[in-house]
């Protein structure tokens, strides 16, 4: 049934001012005739005519309330949704109430908690419970909304999916878009609700890339000397660039890497660190390299690099730092040793997410990580982070190896 354009109008303002109420109003929703006629494009005489008509009608059957012009009573000057139809507005329009989308949400969020994580089930839990909570006293709790089961629905299935499984480092994100229930592109569209969804489930900030995830043809940016050789003889020479970028596909393509650096660098921090150390690399002796988790064009370059080079890696010392070296160490054809990474006391304790304390027992029993069993330690011992960000140790102090005056 086609309903008047002026009442699918008051539908959306009662809506928008109402829809997302939980507990009862305790005043009939009115609006101004004329403005209502004008939001609604009913601008003619006649069609004003024809609204008004159909107004009476359905205050005659008690659905609205017409206020009249005092004097002139043919003149109608406002109207008013009764408490007890907003029901039948909503239903007319096919328009859920919020406690029904309420109840619905709680329905979604309880087949949810019913399910055991197979790899975070405290966390899991941990999260539905938050929902459940927060969703019964009218809150929602980003990126999750009770206002919206559907969606809501869809968006506890695909965390589900994502945190369910160990992704191989350098799983490109519309391969894994697919196997977790989307279309080819639809991590990439919605990557940060689905992070902050991540994030919310471990309590810490997790990113699709630091599940293994990439995107597109992943590349390194350095600073310091570095040629690519070809098979046909050829190469291209990088020294006189600031900061070249190599993608996976270039990489790929040439036989070797040559530099006539001493070392490699990697430096987890790209926008801060990375460039603090490129400043400082005035002799040009040590290549630096940026990276987290390591990508598929990172791979390719520690492969093609002199095996002679000494790799060192510089990031954060807090968990999810030390398990980038260890991923590091699993990519990498030769040993990679920690550079300037040791526990700091931080101005006050810095207590473990439960991504942490999830993740640290794992990374103490690692097989790769026995050097700085140590670090890992003290931040068992201590539950404190302490101060785990590289950029909070500032600029070097030295304009080259090894950067920093007292580094041993």
């Amino acid at each position: 049934m086609k309903h008047p354009g002026w009442l699918l109008e008051l539908q959306r303002q009662w809506q928008a001012a109402r829809g997302r109420r939980i507990a009862g109003s305790s005043r009939a929703f009115s609006r101004s005739w004329v403005k209502l006629l004008e939001d609604s494009g009913v601008l003619t005489a006649e069609d004003q005519a024809t609204a008004a008509r159909e107004a009476e009608r359905l205050e005659k059957e008690g659905r609205l309330v017409l206020k009249r012009h005092r004097y002139r009573r043919y003149l109608i000057e406002g109207l008013s949704v009764p408490l007890d139809q907003e029901a039948w507005l909503t239903d007319l329009l096919g328009i859920k109430t919020a406690v029904e989308r309420q109840r619905e949400a709680l329905v979604v969020v309880g087949e949810f908690a019913s399910r055991t994580h197979a790899r975070f089930p405290g966390e899991w839990s941990a999260l539905c419970q938050g929902l459940e909570d927060r969703f019964r006293s009218g809150r929602s709790w980003r990126p999750f909304h009770w206002s919206k089961p559907e969606a809501l629905r869809h968006l506890l299935e695909v965390l589900w999916n994502l945190s369910g499984r160990d992704w191989e480092t350098g799983t490109p994100i519309r391969a894994a878009s697919v196997e977790v229930g989307l279309d080819s592109k639809g991590l990439e569209r919605h990557a940060r609700t689905f992070e902050s969804g991540l994030s919310r489930l471990h309590g810490a900030p997790v990113s699709l890339k630091s599940l293994g995830l990439v995107a597109g043809d992943s590349f390194v940016e350095l600073s310091g000397p570095v040629c690519l050789h070809f098979p046909d003889g050829s190469s291209h020479d990088f020294e006189g660039l600031k900061h070249p970028i190599l993608s996976a596909a270039d990489l790929a393509r040439c036989t070797h890497l040559t530099t006539r650096a001493k070392r490699l660098l990697s430096i987890e921090n790209r926008k801060t660190t990375f460039r603090q150390f490129a400043a400082a690399n005035e002799d040009g002796s040590t290549l630096i390299a940026t990276t987290s988790f390591p990508t598929p064009a990172l791979r390719e370059f520690l492969r093609k690099l002199p095996q002679n080079l000494p790799h060192h890696h510089f990031g954060d010392t807090d968990p999810a730092g030390w398990q980038i070296l260890e991923k590091l160490r699993e990519a990498s054809p030769k040993p990679v040793s920690a550079f300037w990474m040791r526990w700091r006391a931080a101005s006050g304790k810095v207590p473990l997410t439960p991504y942490d304390q999830k993740l640290l027992p794992r990374l103490l029993e690692s097989a790769l990580l026995t050097d700085v069993r140590g670090e890992l330690e003290r931040i068992a011992s201590k539950g404190d982070r302490g101060d785990f960000e590289q950029e909070t140790l500032g600029a070097p102090d030295l304009t080259g190896w090894p950067f920093f005056k007292d580094h041993s």
